[in-house]
């Protein structure tokens, strides 16, 4: 708890190592190491308990009824916001005193940056360019350019003048749906050269997704070694295996002659 509110991302790491630790103890004040890490604004922090430290409980309250969505949401901190509902936190639940959501409380408390990074997550709940079936494809890029054809065609008036003039550059954010957004999307894709080179997912076909639970790093790795497992199993070689057993059995006279073979125990089991 200590590591996680003041920031020490090694010893979080190092931690998550060490079988006995009980990742959702709670203080006096009913605090979790999530809790303390979310309203203290440490993203990095709440990645690694959310992606290291499998069963972890996202909706663990507090002494006041509070989740961590909710105590993130109070203090403004955006980003925890965000990676707590990608994680699968519950945006709906609402705490016994106040009756209140985490959306609600960030307007309570003027957490604008909260409140305008759960509006836009809810607009688009799903990471698509996460997932193997994500098509790299502009949609706006045709009306763009036949907008741009257009104007060029057509000669600007006085006020497009006066406007072009007059304006102002203010610093202002992605457009949503923009070319700065969509080439951040595309960078940020399965299908970009920065990701295929440097890393490999293991669920391609859930990508995060507003209100689903995903799983910890260590449940996928485990998750995967069964799979390689079973896939291992029903090679060609073990369906040789198991055509010479079939017919060693045949040959002996079925079943019964089989456990009657060998006094160590191995021909009952071979007749399984």
């Amino acid at each position: 708890m200590v590591a996680c509110y003041r920031g020490f991302e090694n010893v979080v790491a190092l931690l998550s190592r060490c079988p006995f630790l009980d990742v959702n103890q709670q203080d006096k004040e009913g605090d979790t190491a999530l809790m303390l890490a979310a309203q203290a604004g440490h993203v990095p922090l709440v990645s690694l308990l959310l992606n290291y430290y499998p069963g972890l409980d996202l909706e663990r309250r507090d002494q006041r009824g509070l989740t961590a969505l909710m105590k993130a949401a109070i203090r403004n901190r955006s980003e925890c916001v965000a990676a707590l509902l990608l994680a699968g936190a519950e945006l709906t639940a609402v705490d016994p005193v106040r009756g209140k959501t985490a959306l609600e409380w960030a307007v309570l408390t003027d957490s604008f940056d909260t409140v305008q990074r759960i509006r836009k997550l809810l607009r688009r709940p799903q990471i698509e360019q996460l997932s193997q079936h994500y098509q790299p494809e502009w949609p706006a890029l045709p009306g763009l350019v036949a907008q741009a054809q257009a104007q060029a065609q057509a000669a600007p008036s006085l006020l497009e003048r006066l406007q072009a003039t007059l304006s102002l550059p203010f610093a202002q954010f992605p457009q949503e749906g923009g070319v700065l957004d969509h080439l951040v999307t595309i960078t940020t894709s399965l299908a970009s050269p920065f990701l295929t080179t440097a890393c490999h997912t293991l669920c391609p076909e859930h990508p995060p997704a507003l209100g689903t639970r995903s799983k910890s790093v260590p449940e996928l790795l485990a998750q995967a070694r069964v799979q390689a497992w079973r896939e291992s199993k029903v090679g060609p070689s073990y369906l040789e295996i198991s055509g010479a057993q079939d017919g060693e059995e045949e040959a002996g006279g079925g079943g019964q002659a089989g456990t009657k073979s060998g006094k160590d125990g191995l021909g009952q089991a071979g007749s399984r």
